[in-house]
């Protein structure tokens, strides 16, 4: 199979480089042998890599909080709360919006008015617009690693700033921040943007400075089948390495039942590994993270934090090496609210109670995990055929315009948007509609199947009303409205 990988030259990135901070160069000098120097100078406990290889070794998960205020002194409160309070291991930052789309005036002047008003009026940290002295301030009054979180689908300026200000993780990807939440953005203009992300990792790594690349994988965090979900991270993850990424995160966004959630990150563990190995990429450090319930919660707060504790004890027998744990009331409440921290407490008692246990593979953990691996390669095989002779960039973007790879509820234009999922019976997520996803008829028939008998259980009819219910069932703690 001949696919193109090449990492871009390092005088040509430079040059391309300097081209594009030029327009920028009212936010910053981006003198990266400083930059260098400033990671070199922190502790090690403070980088997002070399904190998750420890833990690895020793076998501990990790667990990582976030917080989104917009007031510097509020983030590095609500930091220091997390970590020493919350005992968090690993913390995130989220990014406002105006910053994600790209719109730093309107981030600077959302940054002017949560002065004003001495509260944050953003949805998220407006990273750019404080700048990388203040941002470096947050990294030394924080004793654990952060990482940057956002949605950008294009990300080369915060990217530039974050590796500068001392962060040392970035999440996202060409295609996970780009289909799931923009319309009108090409999805070869989005990855070509993120080469050049990768490429700024893989020079920090060539200069012995570690950054962690996180791939996305919620998407649009709505009945994502884990076929789907696992072909963009290995797709995003074979960008990322072609550039000189070395440290890479991969994972599961809950999906609701046990057993297709351990089944998912076993599947996407084994075949990352398989196809960095297919193309002689050597030297990969791969971690996993398992992130709990990305969609809506239930009103009753017994019940939000009941699907935090399903969601930290699923992680916990994911194997997964962290849990990204979630605050009921991140969208009701101020963050720095006790409720992140409650959910810190409940994980982190769920994993002192497993960490003797084990389940081990049963004979349905291990059918459901052959069966997305083999969805999974007919659609990365597919893509491959389609790069043939050519760049991996190239089949991806026409594996779009045919249906080849889909994402359900994606906003974006050049997604076709014909998969439709919903529940099976045991809340499984399976294919209503497969579209135009290059499956053979075993596939078809076993979700097929699988609908057919809830839909004879429940007495209704198998159709799209399925998947309106199923969307909304867990705003009511359940996985199956008629449950």
């Amino acid at each position: 199979m001949s696919i193109v990988f090449k990492k871009i030259e390092e005088d040509i990135f430079l040059e391309n480089r300097e081209k594009f901070l030029d327009k920028h160069k009212n936010f910053d000098n981006f003198d990266l042998e400083t930059a260098i120097r400033f990671h070199k100078s922190l502790s090690e406990t403070k980088n997002f890599s070399q904190k998750i290889k420890k833990m690895q070794k020793i076998g501990k998960k990790l667990i990582q909080a976030y917080t989104k205020e917009t007031l510097l002194e509020d983030i590095i409160e609500n930091l220091e709360n997390l970590s020493k309070v919350g005992q968090a291991d690993i913390l995130s930052i989220i990014i406002d919006s105006h910053t994600r789309e790209n719109n730093y005036e309107n981030a600077k002047r959302g940054l002017e008015d949560s002065m004003k008003a001495n509260k944050s009026l953003l949805n998220g940290f407006p990273l750019i617009t404080y700048g990388v002295k203040l941002c470096r301030k947050i990294v030394n009054d924080t004793e654990v690693p952060i990482q940057i979180k956002h949605s950008s689908q294009d990300a080369r300026l915060l990217a530039e700033m974050s590796f500068l200000s001392g962060f040392s993780s970035l999440d996202g990807g060409g295609i996970s921040h780009n289909i799931p939440f923009s319309k009108s953005v090409q999805v070869k203009s989005s990855i070509e943007k993120w080469r050049y992300v990768d490429r700024l990792v893989g020079y920090y790594e060539e200069r012995g400075v570690h950054i962690n690349r996180e791939i996305y994988s919620p998407l649009t965090a709505t009945l994502i089948p884990p076929s789907i979900s696992n072909s963009i991270q290995i797709l995003e993850t074979l960008l990322a390495v072609e550039q000189g990424v070395k440290n890479i995160s991969i994972g599961v966004a809950q999906y609701g039942n046990i057993i297709q959630d351990i089944a998912s990150l076993q599947a996407l563990r084994e075949q990352v590994a398989e196809y960095l190995e297919k193309f002689s990429f050597k030297d990969i450090e791969i971690n996993t993270i398992f992130n709990q319930w990305i969609g809506g919660f239930p009103n009753d707060e017994m019940k939000s934090y009941s699907l935090i504790s399903y969601g930290a004890t699923v992680g916990a027998f994911s194997k997964a090496d962290r849990i990204f744990v979630k605050n009921p009331e991140e969208y009701n409440k101020n963050s720095l609210s006790n409720t992140m921290i409650n959910s810190l407490f409940l994980t982190r008692a769920i994993l002192e109670i497993e960490e003797c246990q084990d389940i081990k593979f049963n004979e349905e953990i291990l059918f459901e995990k052959e069966l997305i691996k083999k969805e999974t390669k007919s659609i990365i095989e597919k893509i491959f055929s389609l790069s043939e002779n050519s760049s991996l960039e190239d089949g991806i973007s026409r594996a779009f315009e045919e249906g080849i790879i889909d994402i359900p509820f994606a906003p974006s234009k050049y997604n076709l948007g014909k998969v439709m999922p919903a529940r099976d019976l045991e809340g499984m997520i399976r294919y209503l509609d497969i579209g135009n996803l290059p499956f053979d008829n075993e596939i078809k028939n076993i979700h097929l199947e699988k609908l057919k008998a809830r839909a004879e259980k429940e007495k209704r009819e198998l159709d799209f009303q399925m998947t309106i219910e199923d969307i909304f069932a867990s705003s009511e703690g359940k996985l199956l409205k008629n449950k």
